[in-house]
């Protein structure tokens, strides 16, 4: 029975909990911590090589001063003008030609029955115009078509020749001497062939035969060459 009522006594003295106190006070406030170390300063914009001194190449405006004006790129290079084309040579004016074929005459005498002669003579009167109105190339050729100018040597120097212009009777002579002697020369039958006389009819504006010879020799034509003066002229 006391057991029992000691059972209800503590049953009957358990209540329901009671309401939250009030906050109490706040703490004192805690130590401040330490501050931290600064920061390394930045560079420059300006200070090219980071020395953190205004050298004269970084001040790119030249005002003296080492600021943000120093910090704007230079200014881009303008392209190069292309090179002019370099103009193309005038050609040098070419030397005044020779008159034309119309103005040429070849003369062929066949001397192939000559025998044992020391001279030759041809009559150049069957040309339009008298011999004074020409400019005379002479050529002498041996039976295989080999030609010499003449006046000159001949043979590897065996003969040689003069030739003479008798401008009054319009004649032509053609002397044969020995090379070695200068005594007159005996040429043999069939040693030549042909003899061939160019006539370059000279115009009226003042040129003569010497004229006509520089002409050719601007022009590149050799005139002791008779292929070449052919060519030239168109005879052949």
């Amino acid at each position: 029975m006391a057991m029992l009522c000691m059972a209800v006594s503590l049953v009957s003295c358990s209540g329901e909990d009671g309401e939250t106190g009030p906050q109490g006070p706040a703490g004192a406030a805690g130590v401040a911590g330490t501050d931290g170390a600064d920061g390394a300063d930045g560079i420059s914009c300006w200070d090219l090589n980071g020395n953190g001194v205004g050298d004269a190449e970084e001040d790119v405006n030249n005002d003296g001063n080492f600021d943000a004006m120093d910090c704007q790129g230079a200014d881009g290079v303008d392209g190069a003008d292309g090179a002019d084309g370099v103009d193309g040579v005038d050609g040098a004016d070419g030397a005044d030609g020779v008159d034309g074929n119309a103005n040429v005459q070849q003369l062929v005498f066949d001397i192939s029955d000559e025998a044992n002669y020391s001279s030759l003579d041809f009559d150049l009167t069957t040309l339009p115009n008298p011999v004074t109105n020409y400019a005379f190339l002479y050529y002498i050729q041996q039976p295989n078509g080999l030609r010499y100018s003449i006046p000159g040597g001949l043979n590897g120097n065996q003969f040689y020749t003069r030739v003479l212009l008798n401008t009054n009777s319009g004649s032509v002579f053609i002397n044969f001497h020995n090379a070695s002697t200068d005594a007159v020369a005996v040429v043999p039958q069939g040693l030549y062939s042909q003899v061939i006389i160019v006539a370059i009819e000279l115009t009226n504006t003042g040129k003569n035969s010497e004229n006509i010879m520089a002409e050719l020799k601007a022009a590149g034509v050799d005139t002791s060459d008779y292929n070449q003066v052919a060519a030239y002229f168109g005879l052949e």
